[in-house]
């Protein structure tokens, strides 16, 4: 009976070990993997990117009296100039390619993850009122 006992007790030991085992080397392999990720940034922060848009951004000769928000989808490369743009939320074709006209103008800080630097994307707004980008918070209301 004291064999049985001691059969049991150092198959048990030797279970919880390997237990052990596999429950925290997949957790230390995943935190060394880990690195610090920092996406793209515009060199002045938002309010350079309000100033940038605004200064840059012309308004068609024809002018469209439409309200909404077009969000531009910029890749950002390693150097930190834009290598591709593409409208995620259009409001006019017209007002969609000088959106896109005026990102590919911009320059940004690259990602990087770790130490490294790569490419990473930023998405864009341009508040779009009657027409024209306009980045001033009217109140609504209701009719």
């Amino acid at each position: 009976m004291k064999q049985i006992i001691l059969i049991f007790f150092a198959l048990s030991s030797l279970s919880a070990q390997a237990q052990f085992f596999f429950d925290f080397s997949p957790r230390q392999q995943v935190e060394q993997r880990r690195e610090k990720v920092t996406a793209p940034a515009y060199k002045k922060g938002m309010e350079g990117v309000k100033s940038f848009i605004l200064k840059n951004f012309k308004q068609p000769k024809e002018r469209e009296h439409v309200d909404g928000r077009i969000v531009v989808a910029v890749i950002v490369n390693v150097k930190g100039n834009v290598e591709d743009a593409q409208i995620v939320r259009s409001v006019s074709p017209t007002l969609d390619a000088e959106a896109i006209r005026v990102c590919k103008k911009m320059t940004f800080k690259p990602a990087k993850r770790g130490k490294e630097k790569v490419k990473g994307r930023v998405d864009i707004p341009f508040p779009i009122r009657n027409g024209r980008v306009s980045y001033i918070d009217l109140p609504t209301t209701e009719v």
